[in-house]
């Protein structure tokens, strides 16, 4: 399995995200919007998303935060 969070610095939602992957031992990669990605591309990636993070497991979008707690437990 391997999650991808795309979000940005000083949220809250993000951290809790790298926190729980790093709590259950799961794999992740964390982009930054703005640094390690556009704000262009991530718009080109999540057309639809208001907010970070947004969260991709094993290439399959799921949503943010809450819709990872969910996909996971």
């Amino acid at each position: 399995m391997m999650i991808e969070i795309y979000g940005q610095k000083d949220c809250k939602f993000c951290r809790d995200a790298k926190v729980f992957c790093r709590m259950r031992k799961l794999p992740y990669k964390y982009y930054t919007v703005r640094e390690d990605i556009t704000i262009e591309e991530f718009k080109e990636l999540f057309p639809q998303a208001r907010t970070v993070p947004q969260i991709v497991v094993d290439g399959k979008h799921i949503g943010g935060y809450t819709e990872l707690e969910h996909y996971i437990l």
